[in-house]
Order: structure tokens, then C-alpha cells, then sequence
């Protein structure tokens, strides 16, 4: 079965299946470079509990041998994984990809072309889920592919394909791990320390603002439980303050202006993701959630709407929603500054349309938004 980036899909639910195999593939035209997998075992507060919890070439086996990691072979590697011997305190396994030193050689997954995520029955080998990603990735060095997490006492698969600068350090730092780089040899001049973003998960209160680090890529979500049809809207203003919008009738685009890509239109519950693939270009975002006509009077509340917003170097930022409207088709819900240059200002904006209207928000050059004056949009 092949899934999409988002597409949260069940491993043991209704099965006997228990043991897996999760195969990382790719392919590259710099055959010098190096690419390593490795998992994370998390706790719930999405953070390894200790050094033992990477597994890796150097760690290969978890403490008590429920994951374990083969050698990368000719653009593939293997993380076996006994999903009935994981010990409770692990509530997620984040797949990664890393390119060795990267960063110094100036090598990143621009030159990686079909990555795929497999995972196998491992008694049968059957294939039962393949995810394929990267097209949109230019100067990462670090990947989560994927992660595999318990949901009412099961196991869950669910396709992320996102990517870090950073390397392997900035993926440690993200899920708590301390790195300790050691010099080889004396260093005969000062050199530049690197930056390091203190990792940071926060939940708005209503109206707050938080300022994060402001990075290379942004990767913000629409999130929801319910069985409706929900969109995502990224309505942005440029640097030279051009005004327009993302959404699932223009995708966008990673290489041009806004700079911004919707993963397409998710037709069911669950997740739509936007990706600012350059913020430097932008000025300000504002992502909001329409309700098609065909899911009749509903609160946004109600199907746990929200937005989260991940600087991708571990600082993540959650815009719920508070206020119970059963008549509004859209809602604005959390809007990004990015006209500092070092920092980027996430608000929650929680703004309801006026019941029944379907004119859509516009979004101003200064950065302000005004609800019930764009156009009707229609499904």
C-alpha cells in the first residue's frame, strides 16, 4: 500500500503482525557521500530518555534488542523492529536519515532522488506500506522519515519526510540528547562556535505570541479529528509585498515565489501540511481552515482543529482553538512575523467568518487581516 506524508495508517491494529522490518532506500549522484539510519526511542514528551534510546551503527541494538539497526548497504538500510517487546515507556520511534558531515562537505539531500520509506511483515516479508519522499528537499542534511507510534494501546505508522539543517547534531538536539563534539587535534585559531537552538514545544494561550528561531524552512500543520473535510490556507505577503495564497487549487512552489507548497488536499480527517521552503522571502503568513458546505453546521472546536508550526530545529509551536461557532466556514488561526531577521513571531489569531458567510480572509501588506472580504470559495 503507498502512502502520502501525513497518512496515518495502522500496523498491528486487527492483525497478528508484530515483528517488522523498515527499510530506508535512496539514491544519490554523489556516490562519495555518506547517508546513515538510525531510530530514536521516545518517550511521551517526543524526547529520548537517555543516550541508549539512539539507535544506531555505533549502538546497534536497544537495551532489551527490541530495535535493532543493520550497516547502510548501496543506498539502504534496515531497523528491525519488535513492536511486542518495546517497553511501555517508549510511546514513538522516529526513523531517521543523515548525511555523514554533511555540513562541512556541503553536501545535502538536493542530490537524493527516490527515498522511500518500506516496512515489512518480518515473518512473511510482505510489503505492507511504502512512502515515498524527498522531491522537495534541497539543502537538508537530515531527515525524519517516518514514526511509528502507539495509539490506543496499538502501533501506528506515520509519514513525515521532513528535513533538518543541522545534520545528525540538529536531530539529537531536537530529541534531547546532548552532542559533544571533541577536537582531533589543536585548533591553531579561534573558530566560530555554532549556533544552537534550545529545543522548545509550546502550546499558545489564546492571543499569545511566541518568538522562536527563525531558520530555513518552516513546516506548519492543519490538524484535526473529525470525519469532516477541512482545508488549509497559507495566505502570505512577500518581502516586496506581494499578496496571495496556498491552498488546494494553487499548491504553490518551492523554487519560485511565495516559496510556499500545500502537500495536497487531504479529502478526509487528519492532517494538510504547508512548507515555507524560504522564509527570508516572506514578510508574513496566516493560516486558516475552511469547512466545505457539505459538512453542514459543526464547531471547528469541536473536531480539535489546530495548527502547529516547526522551525525544524526542535522548537514547535501549537495554535489550538477555544471558542465554541457552530456557523463559521473558516477560521483564522495562527499567523507568522517573519520580518525579524533572527527571529519569527508566531500569534495566535483565533478569528471566526461571520455565520454563513463563505467569503474567504485577505491578508494586508502590513501584515493585518481582515475576515468576510475575500472571494467564495467553492469545493
Amino acid at each position: 500500500m503507498n502512502i502520502l506524508r501525513g497518512q496515518k495508517v495502522d500496523i498491528t491494529k486487527n492483525t497478528a503482525i508484530t515483528d517488522i522490518v523498515t527499510v530506508l532506500e535512496w539514491t544519490t549522484i554523489n556516490k562519495e557521500m555518506e547517508i546513515d539510519g538510525a531510530a530514536f526511542l521516545l518517550d511521551e514528551g517526543g524526547l529520548c530518555k537517555n543516550d541508549e534510546s539512539f539507535i544506531f551503527y555505533g549502538q546497534p541494538y536497544s537495551i532489551d534488542k527490541s530495535v535493532k539497526h543493520f550497516s547502510s548497504t548501496n543506498g539502504q538500510n534496515e531497523i528491525h523492529l519488535s513492536l511486542d517487546k518495546v517497553p511501555n515507556t517508549i510511546q514513538k520511534i522516529a526513523l531517521t536519515l543523515t548525511i555523514h558531515e554533511g555540513e562541512s562537505k556541503g553536501q545535502s539531500f538536493s542530490t537524493v532522488s527516490s527515498a522511500r520509506l518500506i516496512v515489512k511483515d518480518r515473518l512473511s516479508g510482505r510489503i505492507l506500506f511504502s512512502f515515498t519522499f524527498g522531491e522537495e528537499l534541497q539543502q537538508e542534511t537530515a531527515i525524519v522519515v517516518g514514526e511509528i507510534y502507539r495509539h490506543n494501546g496499538e502501533w501506528k505508522l506515520n509519514p513525515v519526510g521532513s528535513g533538518f539543517n543541522g545534520g545528525l547534531p540538529s536531530l539529537c538536539e531536537n530529541f534531547g540528547l546532548d552532542v559533544i563534539n571533541e577536537p582531533i587535534a589543536p585548533v591553531p585559531a579561534p573558530v566560530e562556535k555554532k549556533e544552537v537552538v534550545k529545543p522548545l514545544i509550546v502550546t499558545l494561550r489564546k492571543k499569545e505570541t511566541i518568538s522562536i528561531k527563525k531558520t530555513t524552512k518552516v513546516v506548519a500543520t492543519l490538524e484535526w479529528k473529525s470525519n469532516k473535510d477541512l482545508d488549509l490556507y497559507c495566505f502570505y505577503v512577500t518581502k516586496d509585498g506581494t499578496e496571495g495564497k496556498v491552498y488546494y487549487k494553487n499548491l504553490g512552489s518551492s523554487t519560485s515565489l511565495p516559496f510556499i507548497t500545500l502537500d495536497g488536499d487531504a479529502k478526509n480527517s487528519g492532517k494538510e501540511t504547508i512548507t515555507v521552503h524560504n522564509p527570508s522571502q516572506l514578510n508574513y503568513v496566516l493560516f486558516a481552515a475552511y469547512s466545505a458546505v457539505s459538512n453542514g453546521v459543526g464547531s471547528f472546536k469541536a473536531m480539535k482543529a489546530k495548527a502547529v508550526v516547526d522551525n525544524q530545529m526542535g522548537q514547535k509551536i501549537t495554535s489550538p482553538l477555544f471558542e465554541e461557532n457552530k456557523y463559521a466556514y473558516w477560521v483564522a488561526i495562527a499567523k507568522i512575523d517573519f520580518t525579524d531577521t533572527h527571529e519569527m513571531k508566531v500569534s495566535h489569531v483565533e478569528t471566526y467568518s461571520e455565520s454563513g458567510t463563505e467569503r474567504s480572509p485577505l491578508m494586508y501588506k502590513n501584515g493585518a487581516f481582515e475576515m468576510n472580504v475575500g472571494p467564495e470559495e467553492f469545493k
